[in-house]
């Protein structure tokens, strides 16, 4: 039996939510399930489209069992499940969309698709510290006329921005002139428009549309890795358009020397022009990101409740964004005020589950890194590679841990706090003067708290 998102599949998704319905009552079902709706579904998996991410984690923790339970008494199947974020109802690419847009050979045709629906501007991108070199980068290209450089990497951790600088760039040009051909997509849609093409004998096509745009922004690039033969297409349509002295702007969760499994080639090309990180937001930062959002939206939320929202959920901008919709609808649901009990009571179960770091955690990443035994880290070995390691130990655990210079000196090879101290500014004095050491050292703190 195969399914797909047709009226018989809907009414599935409707007798499997009737059911979970049923097991855990309505407020439950009013919080975390009523604003889902079913992507696909075969035999061997069901995707479903979720709000936001703290709706994706709650589900994902509490109800995946109950969801394949209820599926299974259904159909008699149990297949994966898939829970993504955002709405897939008009991203999602199907066959018959997909060829549509195969045989357009006007990249501006399209474009509805994967721009945001919430008009996401230059102008109401809220810049602090952490992000203001790619937020200077994204004016600098978008501007009309000669401009600095022609490509654009911009790189951070999920849900700091990106996409809101490259449509704002994509806005921004089209505001300019209708008549500029300027083209945003996921990497992803990239790569099923490509296969398509392939498969059905139209590639002159797909190179006609892409390679004779002005400007080529695509997001989430990292998912051309391990994929050879598109990396090959991509990088002749990176080809044309440089040679032509076109924009081009990528954006990515990793730099392009840090991301696995892809060619020299297109890395040297990612590489080729501007590269601007954005780090995740400080205090300050997130709390003018959270005030902008609720005036932008409307939204009634009290200030000590929005610096709540960004001293525990500062990692991303879409946490926080979250955040907010998780309190809202909690609100909503329990017809109340919001004000900052009912806020730590909405997101109470979110952030005490937030595992903290350890400094074994760091110790464990680090000498896997590095390669080094962990009684080397722990002694009072000298040498090069086992030195550096417990350096950059110590930097990790003041920067993703509570624990004071002692401690660290203590646990680290039972040395001083003074040496700790000596330690930790060795290593931030090597980041400031090394971009590569810098991210190295950032994918590995990302790499630490996905643990």
């Amino acid at each position: 039996m195969n399914h797909s998102t047709t009226k018989e599949s809907s009414n599935l998704w409707g007798n499997i939510l009737d059911e979970i319905q049923t097991k855990i009552g309505m407020r439950q079902y009013n919080l975390w399930f009523k604003n889902t709706h079913l992507i696909s579904f075969d035999n061997e998996s069901l995707s479903i489209g979720v709000p936001n991410q703290f709706v994706q984690t709650k589900i994902s923790d509490s109800f995946k069992p109950l969801i394949i339970d209820s599926i299974k008494n259904i159909t008699g199947i149990t297949p994966s499940i898939n829970l993504l974020v955002g709405n897939y109802r008009n991203s999602q690419i199907c066959h018959k969309k997909v060829a549509d847009l195969i045989k357009s050979e006007k990249p501006l045709d399209q474009q509805s698709d994967f721009i945001s629906k919430r008009t996401l501007l230059l102008e109401n991108y809220v810049v602090g510290g952490c992000n203001r070199l790619a937020y200077a980068a994204a004016l600098e290209i978008s501007k009309p006329g000669p401009v600095a450089f022609n490509t654009l990497f911009v790189h951070g951790s999920i849900g700091v921005g990106k996409t809101h600088l490259l449509q704002g760039i994509w806005n921004r040009l089209k505001a300019e002139s209708n008549a500029i051909s300027a083209v945003y997509m996921p990497a992803e849609n990239w790569t099923n428009e490509f296969v398509y093409s392939l498969k059905g004998g139209r590639l002159e096509s797909f190179r006609k549309k892409y390679r004779g745009v002005d400007i080529f922004l695509v997001d989430d690039v990292h998912f051309l890795a391990n994929k050879n033969g598109v990396q090959e297409e991509f990088i002749h349509t990176f080809n044309t358009l440089h040679s032509l002295s076109k924009r081009i702007v990528f954006a990515s969760d990793a730099h392009p020397r840090l991301m696995n499994q892809l060619k020299e080639s297109l890395v040297s090309r990612f590489m080729s022009g501007m590269i601007a990180k954005i780090e995740q937001p400080g205090l300050n930062t997130a709390l003018q990101i959270l005030r902008s959002k609720v005036v932008n939206a409307r939204k009634r939320i009290p200030d000590n409740v929005l610096e709540f929202i960004s001293e525990k959920f500062n990692d991303s901008v879409r946490s926080m964004e979250s955040a907010i919709t998780t309190v809202q609808a909690y609100a909503n649901i329990n017809k109340v005020k919001i004000d900052l009990q009912l806020a730590s009571e909405a997101l109470s179960e979110l952030y005490n589950n937030r595992k903290s770091v350890t400094l074994k955690d760091i110790e464990d990443v680090v000498v896997k890194h590095y390669n080094v035994p962990h009684n080397d880290i722990q002694s009072g070995n000298k040498s090069k590679n086992v030195a550096l390691a417990r350096q950059i130990c110590m930097y990790l655990a003041k920067v993703l841990t509570e624990s004071s210079y002692q401690e660290i000196g203590r646990y680290f090879g039972n040395k001083r706090h003074t040496t700790a101290i000596f330690a930790i500014n060795k290593v931030k004095e090597k980041m400031n003067s090394n971009v590569e050491f810098r991210s190295r050292i950032e994918n590995l703190i990302r790499i630490i708290k996905k643990q």
